[in-house]
């Protein structure tokens, strides 16, 4: 299955081609340019690269957030419209998801958070879906639970404590390796628990979480694609105050 993957929810994004799980090409912004012109020059320089056409793309992966609401939407409205007009499913992934995919961790939990602004954190609480008996661990998915959040440096603190205590098979943290904010508090937090590090390029993990997601009939329709902000936009919150 060939699958056009792209990442447009931040500055370090960018798209992949993948098949069957294997990279054939990535290709990231340059420069300042903005989303809506660097998402289709990349994918024509990914097609061009390994000598395919855009109707020869199976499968469409958008990352949907959180992020850049202007870089997530630019990407929706192009997997999209691309699915629509050639008649492919589509697969939105989480930028949580995708930093749980590309570290791999071998705890039971994974709580990747990334700086929201404002003092508050992005973040998500993900179980492995597959614990093999006894201390073992088998199987690489994680289901989110429960919804995303925004939270304050505490009360990430408070509930890192709660699940050290109440989880088995450990919890890990995961944050950006060039996000700050988020680096910082990781190395606060005082549970004895596992921290890892997720790169910014996440394209290539949206493409592996879309394949999994194909054989068990979780891929969408090009109109069922949505974005996850999280938290609403500034021009939501004031117009809405």
């Amino acid at each position: 299955m060939l699958i056009l993957a792209f990442d447009t929810t931040s500055p370090h994004g960018g798209a992949a081609l993948y098949e069957d799980g294997e990279p054939l090409a990535e290709a990231r912004p340059q420069g300042t340019e903005t989303y809506s012109i660097a998402l289709f020059r990349m994918v024509d320089e990914l097609l061009l690269e390994v000598g395919a056409h855009l109707p020869d793309v199976e499968l469409f992966a958008a990352a949907t957030g959180p992020g850049s609401f202007t870089g997530i939407r630019v990407g929706l409205a192009a997997a999209q419209g691309w699915a629509k007009a050639l008649g492919r499913p589509v697969c939105g992934v989480s930028v949580l998801e995708a930093m749980v995919e590309a570290t791999r961790p071998r705890s039971g939990t994974a709580v990747p958070f990334l700086d929201a602004r404002r003092g508050e954190f992005y973040l998500g609480v993900f179980r492995r879906t597959s614990l093999a008996g006894g201390t073992g661990i088998s199987g690489e998915e994680f289901s989110l639970c429960g919804q995303g959040r925004v939270l304050d440096a505490v009360q990430i603190a408070t509930l890192v404590d709660e699940l050290t205590r109440e989880r088995q098979f450990g919890t890990t943290v995961i944050v950006g390796e060039r996000d700050e904010r988020a680096l910082e508090l990781s190395e606060r937090l005082s549970n004895p628990l596992e921290r890892m590090t997720a790169p910014d390029f996440l394209a290539g993990s949206v493409a592996r979480v879309a394949l999994r997601a194909a054989p068990g009939g979780r891929l969408q329709r090009p109109e069922e694609l949505d974005a996850w902000y999280i938290r609403r936009s500034d021009a939501e919150l004031n117009w809405r105050a």
